[in-house]
């Protein structure tokens, strides 16, 4: 999460397990970082004096980011963190803190914060008064190992004796955190963590039908995989065998097993990029590679559908039906290509679509249609449905591109 953000060079301190640790760690590079350790023999007489280890890697003047290993963050309240810590004094400590006390997960456990204005007056678990909790993540200065040396020296070991003694003077900034965060101490904070990742994988893009239904079936999924070797890429030609299987079944006249196949193949589609998402294997290549299986895929599904129309009947309108499907399917991927390279950020359908996102024409939803169109054996009805929301889709975005609606 803190390579996303910028960050590439990490101190590791060292207590209990510290072999197993470096292990598994190594210096970085499969990570894409570079990871220095410092060991703490002393790191039963609390977390200050692990803190206060860094000092033998210190340079004097700079800033450092320290953090508690068993706290989970979101990306952006790190990014929010990091900018905040731009304009900090050489004498101050940055804390970010969360005052949206109904939303802290297991309050009793935090160690709570009594704020005044943007500076902390007091720190400790047992505080009587507060509204605030200390969320474990800091940018500090020189100053801390300072004041962790003078709180170490008077048998205070936990670093919130030193925050306390900086608090005094005044010194403390915080930075009220906006997203989510969690201090993951037992199974229970565990499975609550995991629903924090998890929820953070919908992307803002996302479809009606992906939104509402298949994410339910895809976060599952993701869920069991995560643990595993899988890669998104993986994931991904998987999907494309579930398109392409749910061709064939169309073809053999199997419209059910068809249908169901085409939105297995739907929402594991989403599985490969909450993948990537949460264990950060997001690639070029990987973009690229999931756009056009994904057009092959539908390719294949229109073309079964066609196929079975046409043997049925022989009537050409399944050709005619099935070219204009083909035609007007890949124009929703290409619109929203188009305006990211045109425009500088990502088409969010939700924000410029309006009562058009309700219309099934997106990927997820155009397989939905495919869906019923299967299980109910109407294919005839899909395929007409398919090419007339694909083209009405990219019309109407092309008209309110054209009067600035989407600016």
């Amino acid at each position: 999460m803190l390579r996303e953000c910028g960050i590439s060079d990490f101190v590791v301190v060292t207590g209990c397990y510290a072999d197993a640790i470096e292990k598994s760690l190594g210096h970085g590079e499969k990570y894409g970082v570079s990871i220095s350790y410092l060991h703490n023999a002393d790191w039963k007489l609390g977390n200050g004096v692990s803190a206060y280890t860094f000092h033998r890697a210190y340079r004097q003047g700079e800033k450092f980011i320290l953090l508690m290993s068993d706290h989970l963050f979101e990306a952006d309240l790190i990014r929010a963190f990091l900018a905040a810590a731009e304009d900090l004094k050489d004498d101050e400590l940055l804390l970010a803190a969360d005052r949206r006390l109904d939303k802290v997960y297991d309050l009793d456990e935090c160690t709570k914060v009594l704020a005044r204005g943007n500076y902390a007056a007091k720190l400790g678990k047992e505080l009587a008064e507060f509204n605030a909790v200390d969320c474990g993540l800091f940018v500090g200065t020189g100053s801390l190992l300072e004041a962790l040396a003078r709180s170490i020296e008077k048998g205070n070991c936990a670093l919130a004796d030193a925050v306390n003694l900086l608090a005094g003077a005044g010194k403390v900034k915080l930075h009220f955190v906006e997203h989510s965060w969690i201090d993951v101490d037992d199974y229970e904070s565990y499975k609550e963590a995991e629903k924090i990742l998890l929820r953070s994988l919908v992307p803002a893009r996302d479809g009606f039908i992906s939104r509402v239904i298949n994410r339910r079936f895809s976060l599952r999924i993701t869920r069991l995989l995560a643990a595993t070797s899988i890669t998104p890429n993986q994931v991904t030609f998987l999907s494309f065998l579930a398109a392409a299987a749910a061709a064939i079944s169309f073809a053999l006249g199997r419209p059910f097993i068809g249908g169901l196949l085409a939105q297995l193949a739907s929402i594991i589609d989403g599985v490969d990029g909450e993948i990537a998402r949460l264990k950060f294997l997001r690639s070029s290549f990987g973009e690229v590679f999931d756009s056009l299986l994904d057009r092959y895929g539908d390719c294949l599904i229109v073309m079964g559908m066609a196929y079975a129309w046409h043997s049925a009947t022989g009537q050409p309108a399944a050709l005619l039906a099935g070219a204009a499907a083909l035609a007007g399917m890949p124009l929703s991927m290409l619109f929203k290509e188009k305006f990211r390279n045109a425009f500088g950020k990502p088409f969010i359908p939700e924000a410029y679509d309006g009562w058009l996102r309700y219309v099934p024409a997106n990927r997820d939803g155009r397989l939905f249609v495919v869906m019923l169109g299967g299980v109910f054996n109407q294919l005839p009805a899909a395929l007409v449905l398919l090419a007339a929301v694909s083209h009405l889709q990219v019309l109407v975005r092309l008209y309110k591109l054209r009067k600035g609606g989407m600016n």
